[in-house]
Formats: C-alpha cells, sequence, structure tokens
C-alpha cells in the first residue's frame, strides 16, 4: 500500500516547485549542464541570440602537414569569424605508421582532442572505450547542412546502439564484388583486341602481352581478394567470411571456391602472367607507370593515377571493370569518419565547423582546395592551376576524402577525361547492401586464438592469393592448421556477435 503524503510534506514540495519554478523563470540562474559539450551553443537566456567566443578545435588527421597550411588556415578562420563561427583551428598530423598507435594513447592520457579522423576499426575501439561522443544532439542542432548533404546511406556506419559517432564522408566507389583495374589501351588495339568485358577477354590480353613483349610484366599485382561466385563478405581474419544468404560466418578455405579462385590464381602465375618475385616488395605503381606493366590493379581512383602519372611516349590507358560474383555488393558505403573526442568541450563547436564546410560550393573548396586564385581556379567546373602559378610550387591537398560532398565534388583539368563519369556510375547498379554494416567486431574474448591464426595467416594467405604457392598443397594445409589454432571458437564468437546485432 502507498503511503499517503502528510499536508506538512505537502506544502513543503508546494513551496520549492513554486521556488524552482521562479528560479528557472529569472534570468540570473544557472546554466542546466549542456550534454553536447559546450557552455556556448549560441543561445541567450531567453532565447536570444548571444556573440559566440573563440574557441580553439584540436584537429588530428593522419598524414603529412599541408603545405601552406597557416596561410590557408587563417583564412578559413577569417571566413568562419565573418560567418558566425569564431574559432581557431589547430592541426596536428600524425604519420600514417603511427596514427593507429598514437590517437589512442593521446586520447586516453587526456590531451586535447577535438576532431579526428576515423575509420570502422578505430571509430568501434574508441565507442567501446567510451573515447568519442554521440553526436546525435550536437547534429539535429547545428548539422543541419551535414544531414542535407549525405544520403541516409551513409550513417549505418558510424552508428552502434542507435547513436551516431561520426560525420561521414560521402564516398563513391565502395562497391565490392568487381575485379577492376588500368590497362595499356593503347597494347590491346595494336593487338586487335576487343574491349575487355569478361575474364576470358582478360586471359586473352595477359596471353598477347606476354606472347608480343615478353620482357614485360603483365599484372603489376596479382588480382586482390580475387573471389567468383557467391556473394562473401570478408573479414578481419583471412580464414574467416560472412555469407549474405545464410548470415553465416563460414570457413573460407573448406568452400570448393577458395579452390577454384586460388587455381584461377595460380594458373596465372605458372604461364608467368604473374612475377615470380612477386613477393618480394616494389614499387607496383612504377611498374605499370615506366612501361615494365600492363595491367596496374586498383579501383577507378588508382586509375586516375595511372591516367596522370604514366609516362610511356604514346600509351593510354583505359579502366576496366568484370563483375566476378552473383551480383555487385556494398559491405560499406563508406570508410572515413570524422569524430569528436568525449572529452572535447566544444562537441557543439565543432560540428558547427564541420556543418559550415557544407554549407555551400565556396566553404567546400576553400577547406579542399585552398585559396582561390593561388591554390586553385574554377574553369568548366574543374579545379585547375591559376593563371601564371606553377603547378609544382602549389602543393596545398587536403584530405577531401574525409569530409568528401559528392554535390561539390569537381573533377581536376589532369584528371582522365572519363573519371568522374566512372566514379559516379561505379555505385549506380549497386542494391545489395552488407546486412552487417557497421558491426564491429570484438576480438576480446578470443584474443589468443586470434593472435595464434595470425601468425598462421602470414604463412600462407599471400602465398595463395599470388599464385605462388600450389592450391592443390596448400590449401588443405592451410585449412588444418587454422582449424587446430582455434578457427572454430573464432567464428562461433563472431557468429554470437553478428546475431547479437542483427536482433537491435
Amino acid at each position: 500500500m502507498k503511503k499517503p503524503v502528510s499536508k506538512k510534506w505537502f506544502s513543503l514540495m508546494v513551496g520549492l516547485s513554486f521556488a524552482i519554478i521562479l528560479g528557472a523563470c529569472s534570468g540570473n540562474s544557472a546554466p542546466a549542464d549542456n550534454p553536447s559539450g559546450t557552455a556556448d551553443s549560441g543561445q541567450a537566456t531567453g532565447g536570444e541570440k548571444e556573440e559566440l567566443k573563440t574557441v580553439t578545435l584540436n584537429i588530428v588527421y593522419p598524414g603529412d602537414p599541408q603545405p601552406d597550411q597557416d596561410n590557408v588556415t587563417a583564412e578559413l578562420e577569417k571566413k568562419l569569424a565573418e560567418d558566425g563561427i569564431p574559432v581557431k583551428l589547430n592541426y596536428q598530423y600524425i604519420p600514417w605508421g603511427d596514427y593507429f598507435q598514437k590517437l589512442p594513447i593521446m586520447l586516453s592520457t587526456g590531451n586535447q582532442v577535438d576532431i579526428m579522423w576515423t575509420d570502422p576499426a578505430l571509430l568501434g575501439t574508441f565507442v567501446k572505450s567510451n573515447s568519442i561522443a554521440p553526436l546525435d544532439d550536437a547534429l539535429a542542432q547545428f548539422g543541419p547542412d551535414i544531414m542535407a548533404a549525405l544520403d541516409s546511406k551513409y550513417w549505418p556506419p558510424v552508428t552502434v546502439n542507435g547513436m551516431k559517432y561520426g560525420v561521414p564522408a560521402g564516398a563513391l566507389g565502395t562497391t565490392k564484388g568487381y575485379y577492376t583495374a588500368t590497362i595499356r589501351k593503347d597494347l590491346r588495339e595494336k593487338y586487335g583486341l576487343p574491349e575487355i568485358q569478361t575474364l576470358d577477354d582478360l586471359v586473352a590480353f595477359a596471353e598477347a602481352v606476354k606472347t608480343n613483349n615478353p620482357e614485360m610484366l603483365v599484372f603489376n599485382e596479382p588480382p586482390a581478394a580475387f573471389h567468383r561466385g557467391e556473394v562473401l563478405q570478408s573479414t578481419s581474419l583471412d580464414g574467416i567470411v560472412f555469407n549474405y544468404g545464410t548470415l553465416k560466418a563460414e570457413a573460407k578455405y573448406d568452400r570448393p571456391d577458395a579452390m577454384e579462385d586460388a587455381s584461377f590464381l595460380r594458373m596465372l602465375y605458372d604461364k608467368g602472367y604473374i612475377d615470380k618475385d612477386v613477393m618480394v616488395g616494389r614499387d607496383i605503381r612504377a611498374d605499370f607507370n615506366s612501361g615494365k606493366a600492363a595491367i596496374g590493379g586498383g579501383d577507378v581512383y588508382e586509375y586516375n593515377n595511372y591516367y596522370r602519372n604514366i609516362a610511356v611516349e604514346g600509351a593510354e590507358v583505359e579502366f576496366i571493370k568484370l563483375l566476378l560474383t552473383e551480383e555487385p555488393y556494398m559491405p560499406t558505403t563508406t570508410w572515413n569518419f570524422q569524430s569528436i573526442a568525449a572529452t572535447s568541450k566544444n562537441i557543439d563547436r565543432a560540428i558547427m565547423f564541420l556543418n559550415w564546410i557544407q554549407q555551400n560550393e565556396e566553404n567546400y573548396d576553400m577547406m579542399t582546395n585552398g585559396l582561390k586564385g593561388v591554390h586553385f581556379d574554377v574553369k568548366d567546373g574543374a579545379i585547375v592551376v591559376p593563371e601564371g602559378v606553377d603547378a609544382t610550387l602549389i602543393g596545398y591537398a587536403p584530405p577531401e576524402w574525409m569530409w568528401q560532398n559528392p554535390q561539390f565534388l569537381k573533377p581536376k583539368a589532369s584528371d582522365a577525361p572519363d573519371f568522374m563519369q566512372q566514379l559516379q556510375d561505379f555505385d549506380k547498379s549497386t542494391e545489395l547492401m552488407s546486412p552487417i554494416m557497421g558491426f564491429n567486431f570484438d576480438q576480446t574474448p578470443v584474443k589468443t586464438e586470434i593472435a595464434a591464426l595470425s601468425t598462421i595467416e602470414n604463412k600462407y594467405k599471400y602465398g595463395i592469393a599470388s599464385g605462388v604457392l600450389d592450391p592443390e598443397e596448400a590449401i588443405p594445409q592451410y585449412s588444418e592448421e587454422l582449424k587446430k589454432a582455434g578457427l572454430s571458437k573464432v567464428m562461433e564468437e563472431f557468429q554470437k556477435q553478428v546475431d547479437a546485432f542483427l536482433e537491435l
């Protein structure tokens, strides 16, 4: 039975409530705690707009400092202030080789970090350790242009338990299921071969290259992640794949198609289409650009790089895209995010800054290309070098792929003529999205087994993928060693976590 409230307590509660109401109406009331991590969202008491104080945003990116960064940053800060967002931008670049080790240490030791680049692996780790902040409230209030710029398909990779932990880049060209490469079009036409539309066409081209130019390499690298038939998503472990049809994890090397795919690669190696020294590290891009190789592996971005850099007189290049799986599929819509540290005192301001980039083309171009007339100009919708400026002295080329907006993306005058169309068309026919997009496997429960599996992977994975190892011998050995090292236990844990993810 609920205990009745006495008149004395009732009178006290009414008086207390009245005092609270008066306090809430008073202009001298203390501000409530701000869950978005900032004390100045731009709203004064009573709803009046107040002038924001200048804050410093500490931005941590992988890579090397940009040439002329200070001059560009000064102009960015000036334009941001004019637009009502007074900030100082403090960039810190960490070399790629150190980024994945140093960033977690910075976050765990109290370094001042606001905005940082993350990818699916980092984001999953940082959410688990409470190192990055959920951004839903800040995005709802201060990110309207971000939300308008990005299709809904881009948000699942940054969403964990219903909350957004990053601002994704609007990536293009993330579809899988194809073999993509750049080939020497001039050689194909010289040999009288049709456009390459099938694997048989590709092998015929390889044979023609080897016959007519025996000194040349054919492939500058083995076909990467080569798989035909049923749609299978690779995982962080070579021995485990995820089947879209069954929603189950499977042992990759127990599947018959693993032997079939490896046998095809072995055939390319035996015929000399893959270099006998393929396991020795070398500059594969230089092999193609110098004319040493006739097929350069890589996606549409790599094709554009080959077009720009090939140094063979009379050489022409073309992009090929061959569907290998039953249908194209998309494991993720984007790999690159900008997250905000949970310890940041300026979460709202950080979102204001990221939103400002997406507000209009002028802002986006300044962030992406630098100062107009100094680092770039726009002509016929393309980014060009300003008249009278030495292109080799510009250098400023920040990582647009971190904040890419497909609506504002512009070709460069040095791009392949069909690059932008190839990029925009790449995902158009893709309807199959990964059912586990945004899933991050927590390896902690099976970290001992994973360490053992990784050691075994190093013995077999690259040899099989390059055709160096005979699959008839290597695959049974590899499969057996993986099982002895605990593959089944890892698969069970993976499946358990996937099932829980799918139930959300």
